[in-house]
């Protein structure tokens, strides 16, 4: 828990309408799959948790392609999260600014943030809910979810594996 700090802040992304469709696809289907009504900023912090298990040399190919994804844009979408998001972003960051011959990269925040929706909006069910999981360890009181709804997910419902 943040003590006598800010426990939450706003992230920003900017997103094409493709890209504003990918995070609500996102944003729906782990919703779905945990039957809460979830911050849009929980579905940020879960899809940049399961980043940070991907293969960084992924995450680099994925930066390096984002430009022709039609993903990234002009729009200005503001998402409030558990300011611990930073840190799980700037580990991510870390990783990929250690990989030698990288591109240089402005706004690499940003656009981390993109590639983990991306891959977050295919990855599979059961590391979809393990980063679920990990949120609600890692973020703990500072989550914007009914404390008595954090623990009734079920795994997964018949015809659920390929949301």
């Amino acid at each position: 828990m943040i003590r006598g700090g800010r426990s939450s802040r706003t992230f920003r992304l900017r997103l094409s309408p493709a890209g504003v469709e990918m995070f609500l696809d996102c944003h729906h289907r782990l919703g779905c799959l945990v039957s809460e009504m979830l911050p849009f900023g929980t579905t940020l912090y879960c899809a940049l948790l399961y980043l940070d298990r991907v293969e960084v040399t992924f995450v680099v190919d994925d930066l390096q392609t984002l430009p022709r994804s039609g993903l990234s844009g002009d729009r200005d979408c503001f998402v409030g999260a558990p300011a611990s998001l930073a840190d799980v972003l700037t580990r991510i960051a870390d990783r990929v600014e250690a990989v030698p011959a990288r591109p240089k990269l402005a706004a690499l925040g940003t656009r981390i943030c993109v590639v983990a929706l991306k891959r977050f909006r295919l990855a599979p069910v059961n590391l979809v809910l393990e980063a679920y999981d990990q949120l609600l360890s890692d973020a703990g009181d500072n989550l914007k979810i009914a404390k008595g709804g954090r623990g009734q997910r079920d795994i997964f419902k018949p015809g659920q594996e390929d949301r």
